[in-house]
């Protein structure tokens, strides 16, 4: 694409209609409370039905030796199919996840670049029958042949399901060229490495890493004694101790853009732009929120709903949950073409690393940066997330709340500051046609 047909595309950008700013919700403060030998912080929200409780373990994938491809998920997901007694009485055991869906719950975990994050959901009486449950897997997990089956079955499934997301394939290509050792490795890490790990392996990796030390329970939504008496279990299951924490490392992208190259049965590339970004609490995180709505604006126009990727030309996806973070941004082949895309990226990264945007620019994409960051703590698992994720990187449990307020503070100078930090220098995923189509 020529620089004045990429200029225009960034001048169409920055004259999109600006929405219509929205005060932010009243929310309420999250508490802390001692939940035996961790502290819990439970956010109550008295205007729903449902509760959740989180738990967070630091054993995620930068615990994976450069040997342990998937061992991480392959841990967690056993812990779900460990066989538990039921709790409505006497009965042949089954496997925990069917055990918390007949006590009226729901349960799953996410691993993720240093944390692996255990979430209950129900009505606060489910979760008193539920949360004893996933208690006595913590306690007594089964890492037999037979469990880990069941659990690599599950897994692939999961699997299956990511592979057909392009833009999370490209995400992954990007994070196992940019994090060092095992958090490069896919969250839920390669069906053919699982394979290998016997039970001896399992249970070593979570009687390391699984310690009450290193854990955090959050409790969110209708919050009450049945969730206290929840967090309490689950702390109460796990080994004493703590293990020493680990520097998770990076390899900033250089100056010439390293590409990395995959086929899948797709109809039309796409390509994913992978950049280094500020973390949660950096001071360079708001700015960097302003500068992603700048990016998915770039070829899209204000709607009332979010369509989903496929009907989508842009989008991003922004890993604040690891330190350091990384921010990528994707581009559909099949509604934009690819040199079009990475050029008008290009001439909107530098035009805003080399000229402050103007009042009414800033303006407009502060507001857009606010009510996006809004939506990342709608559901009660969102903000569970949110509170676990920031005391598990040593900030406030209320930081989500403080980055709300400091985006309205962002100023044209704090745009410009980052994007020449940060923005400047990205690595390049394509995700092309198979040959053939198949």
């Amino acid at each position: 694409m020529s620089a004045p047909l990429a200029a225009a595309a960034l001048a169409a950008a920055l004259a999109a209609p600006a929405a219509a700013p929205t005060a932010p919700p009243a929310t309420p403060r999250t508490a802390v409370v001692d939940v035996g030998g961790a502290k819990g912080y439970v956010r109550a929200d008295r205007g729903v039905s449902l509760a959740g409780v989180g738990l967070l373990v630091r054993a995620g994938l930068d615990r994976q030796t450069t040997a342990q491809n998937g061992l991480a998920a392959l841990v967690a997901q056993a812990v779900l199919q460990t066989p538990v007694a039921p709790a409505s009485g006497p009965g042949p055991a089954v496997a925990l996840t069917d055990a918390v869906e007949s006590a009226g719950a729901s349960v799953g975990f996410a691993v993720s670049t240093q944390h692996v994050r255990f979430y209950l959901e129900g009505t606060p009486p489910a979760l008193a029958r539920a949360g004893p449950l996933l208690a006595r897997a913590f306690a007594a997990p089964s890492f037999d042949p037979a469990t880990l089956a069941a659990a690599r079955a599950a897994l692939a499934e999961r699997i299956s399901e990511s592979d057909d997301d392009t833009a999370l394939v490209g995400l992954q290509m990007l994070r196992s060229t940019y994090y060092r050792g095992g958090a490069g490795f896919p969250s839920l890490g390669d069906p053919s490495a699982t394979v290998a790990y016997a039970p001896a392996d399992a249970r070593a990796f979570f009687e390391r890493w699984y310690l009450r030390g290193d854990a955090v329970v959050t409790e969110v939504g209708r919050t009450g004694p049945e969730t206290d008496a929840a967090g309490r279990a689950l702390v109460a299951a796990l080994h004493a101790g703590s293990a020493p924490g680990e520097e998770l490392t990076a390899r900033a992208p250089a100056a010439s853009p390293k590409r990395i190259v995959t086929q899948r049965p797709i109809g039309a590339t796409f390509v994913v732009l992978g950049f280094a970004a500020p973390p949660l609490g950096d001071r360079d995180f708001p700015a960097a929120l302003v500068i992603r709505a700048l990016l998915e604006d770039v070829f899209e126009r204000t709607a009332a709903t979010t369509p989903p990727a496929v009907f989508r030309r842009v989008g991003t996806i922004y890993g604040y949950d690891a330190a350091p973070a990384q921010l990528s941004i994707w581009m559909n082949g099949a509604l934009i073409d690819p040199a079009t895309g990475l050029a008008a990226i290009e001439v909107l990264s530098k035009g805003t690393a080399a000229k402050p945007l103007n009042a009414a620019t800033l303006a407009r994409y502060k507001d857009t940066a606010h009510g996006a960051w809004v939506l990342e703590t709608i559901s009660l698992d969102q903000r569970a997330f949110a509170i676990g994720n920031a005391v598990a990187h040593g900030l406030d449990p209320d930081a989500n709340d403080a980055v709300g307020e400091a985006i309205r503070r962002v100023t044209a100078a704090d745009v410009q500051r980052v994007a020449k930090k940060y923005f400047q220098r990205f690595d390049v995923a394509l995700i092309v046609p198979r040959e053939g189509g198949s």
